[in-house]
C-alpha cells in the first residue's frame, strides 16, 4: 500500500484544488494512510510547499510584448539570407573564396613539379634500351632476348608512381 500510495501523491495533490475530484480517483484507505505514516505525509508537506513556491513565481499579469515587436521579428527574418548560394553574392566571402581556391591551384601544381620524377637519366633510359633492341638483328635471337629482358628490366626499375 506504501507504493501505490507514493505513486498517487501527485493525483492527491493535483485533485485537493478541485473538490470531490481526488475521491473517485484515489484509492480507498489514502486519507487514513496518510495519517499513520509520516514518512508519506513527509513527502506531501515538502511536495506542497514546492508547489507554493511555484505559484509564488508566477507573474501576477499576463506579459505582453512591446508594441512593434512581431514586426521587428519578421524583418530581421526577411532580412536574413534565404538560401546558402545568397553567400557567394556577399563581396568578402566571394573575395576569400576566389584567393582559397587561387591557393588550392597553386600548391597542386607545386605538388605535380615536385612529384612528377624528371631526371634525365630516368626518362632516357628505358628509351634508349628500346632503341637498342631495334637495331639488333632478328637472326641473332639469343642476343636479342636478353636484350629485350634487359630493356623490360629497366623499365621497371625506372617506374615510379
Amino acid at each position: 500500500m506504501h507504493q501505490e500510495i507514493r505513486q498517487r501523491l501527485e493525483d492527491y495533490l493535483s485533485g485537493e484544488n478541485l473538490p470531490g475530484a481526488s475521491s473517485s480517483q484515489l484509492p480507498a484507505g489514502f486519507q487514513a494512510h496518510l495519517g499513520e505514516c509520516a514518512e508519506c505525509t513527509g513527502e506531501v508537506k515538502a511536495l506542497q510547499q514546492q508547489a507554493e513556491l511555484l505559484r509564488s513565481l508566477r507573474t501576477p499579469d499576463e506579459v505582453e510584448p512591446r508594441a512593434g515587436f512581431y514586426a521587428r521579428v519578421m524583418e530581421r527574418i526577411e532580412a536574413q539570407p534565404s538560401s546558402i548560394w545568397s553567400l557567394f553574392l556577399e563581396r568578402r566571402f566571394g573575395f576569400r573564396l576566389a584567393v582559397a581556391s587561387a591557393a588550392l591551384v597553386a600548391m597542386l601544381g607545386a605538388y605535380l613539379v615536385v612529384s612528377e620524377p624528371g631526371g634525365p637519366e630516368l626518362v632516357s633510359s628505358p628509351a634508349v634500351a628500346v632503341t637498342d633492341t631495334q637495331n639488333v638483328q632478328a637472326n641473332d635471337d639469343g642476343v636479342w632476348q636478353q636484350r629485350q629482358r634487359d630493356a623490360v628490366l629497366v623499365n621497371l626499375a625506372a617506374y615510379h608512381e
